[in-house]
């Protein structure tokens, strides 16, 4: 993914004060996948369920914070290997 990418890239991330670990991962994600339909459609889930789980409104289910955790790897490990 490009900077500019990133910078046009969909991915609400909560105010400061309710931003937790689940938010902020699942922001990093997004924005790596390209913005929320994007993410959405990888976890095969509602755009407005990803939305409530990105502004911290709700937890998300574990398994998707755990493969949003393998995106952000995944993503490391090739920028790692250019």
């Amino acid at each position: 993914m490009s900077a500019g990418a990133s910078a046009k890239a969909d991915c609400p991330l909560p105010s400061p004060s309710r931003q937790t670990t689940y938010a902020r991962t699942l922001h990093r994600a997004c924005l790596i996948l390209g913005g929320v339909p994007q993410l959405a459609r990888h976890f095969g889930v509602s755009e407005a369920a990803l939305r409530s789980w990105l502004q911290a409104r709700e937890e998300p289910p574990q398994m998707v914070f755990l493969a949003a955790i393998e995106i952000i790897l995944l993503h490391l490990d090739q920028a790692g290997a250019a």
